[in-house]
């Protein structure tokens, strides 16, 4: 890692392209935490280290990594120029998303009265609840899958030129609205909505920071920590709940929790690891796949408990983090997923080249460079789009409607209609 700071970033490791930086640092802290834990004896690997495994890990990070050379902060210039209808889209963010909220607070706020634990464990029966009240969960659900969006526009409307179109109280709107994934994620007692939601408003104020002023910067970063430290409360609850009786204490959960992939990707390399050809990460990609050429395929839940036995009788537990790249090799194999983090690695470089200002980015190539950005990002826990790909299906779709907002109307810079 540090050789290919040396050499790719040209010992700049502060400047240059802000994701592929950003990105460095997270797996390079994640190397740093597994070293930590390496010279411990409180968190032990199943198996002999696999250092083959740890090479290919490396590999594909890099190879991950590469992809986001060519986008540059200066260019989100060219994106910030408003599209027709701008107003209205954020307004439909802000809408849903403020719905989806106060449709989860409830179950958030249940989800941490009493033993978090024990309600975790509950799980079952609070999804079914969920479950029950159909569409209203389903829109209430899709909405916060949208909150990387939000703090996207939150972006542009803070980072508009010469003040045309800047509106901080709709981004701070937008912000707020963004906090449904944090919430959506408590209402299932989980911590990830923290995790994702701090990880993804700190890749956005990078992409946007040189385009906004800095007396701005201090009140964003103001912002920020006030709200970072509010998630965090719950955060701390669950974390408190799940391991305060465990052997070596809460505070070796968080080392656990970021910083055990690469033991755990080294223990899933040394198992016969089942293949299950897509179906365990994209799930209704490969049911969509078999309806068109009219085969019956398993689901994920019909394999499921086979799967799991396969690896619970090998003396790994199938469910720890291992990353993405581990998530990918599940399902498709050593090279199938050098192949799949490669073709999304070219996409990448593909969307952020500008061609010299011919090719200027747009507001549409924008978020799904963003949206890209979060497999490897996120992924250094696990492949977080997966189960039922939900996330996958909202967004692309959501960047589908903003690139016909562009088609159909003329851009206009920073009306906000």
């Amino acid at each position: 890692m540090l050789l290919y700071a040396l050499v790719v970033f040209r010992a700049k490791l502060f400047g240059g392209p802000e994701l592929a930086k950003l990105l460095w640092v997270v797996y390079f802290a994640l190397g740093v935490s597994a070293m930590v834990i390496a010279t411990t004896d409180v968190l032990t690997p199943v198996y002999p280290p696999n250092y083959v495994a740890a090479l290919f890990l490396l590999l594909c990070v890099l190879i991950a990594i590469s992809g986001f050379l060519g986008f540059h902060a200066r260019d989100i210039g060219q994106a910030i120029a408003t599209v027709r209808w701008q107003g209205l889209i954020e307004t439909i963010l802000i809408g849903i998303q403020l719905y989806s909220i106060l449709f989860f607070l409830p179950f958030a706020i249940s989800s941490l009265v009493g033993d978090a634990n024990e309600n975790r464990l509950d799980l079952v029966n609070k999804m079914e609840v969920l479950g029950s009240y159909g569409l209203a969960n389903t829109v209430a659900g899709a909405a916060a899958q949208l909150f990387g969006a939000s703090l996207v526009f939150a972006g542009i409307r803070v980072a508009q030129r010469n003040g045309h179109g800047r509106s901080v109280l709709r981004a701070c709107l937008l912000v707020m609205a963004s906090l449904s994934y944090v919430v959506y994620i408590l209402a299932y007692v989980g911590r990830d909505g923290v995790v994702y939601w701090l990880m993804t408003a700190l890749a956005v104020f990078l992409v946007f920071r040189r385009h906004i002023s800095p007396r701005l910067r201090w009140k964003i970063l103001a912002l920020g920590t006030a709200i970072g430290t509010v998630i965090m409360v719950p955060f701390i609850a669950i974390t408190l709940a799940r391991f305060v009786d465990s052997e070596y204490g809460s505070a070796w959960s968080i080392l656990d929790y970021f910083g055990s992939q690469i033991h755990n990707f080294s223990d899933y390399s040394s198992i016969d690891r089942p293949m299950t050809l897509g179906v365990m990460n994209f799930p209704i990609f490969v049911g969509a796949a078999c309806s068109a050429v009219g085969l019956d395929c398993e689901s994920w839940e019909s394999m499921k408990d086979f799967v799991f036995a396969q690896y619970l009788d090998q003396n790994t537990q199938p469910w720890l983090f291992g990353t993405y790249v581990s998530d990918f090799v599940g399902d498709f194999g050593y090279f199938g997923a050098l192949g799949l983090i490669a073709t999304l690695a070219l996409l990448t470089h593909a969307l952020c080249r500008t061609c010299g200002g011919r090719r200027p980015l747009t507001l549409a190539r924008l978020l799904l460079i963003m949206f890209l950005f979060l497999v490897p990002y996120w992924g250094v826990f696990y492949f977080r789009f997966s189960i039922v790909n939900g996330y996958i299906v909202v967004n692309l779709a959501f960047i589908y409607f903003v690139w016909l907002m562009q088609r159909l109307g003329p851009q206009s810079r920073g009306n906000g209609r």
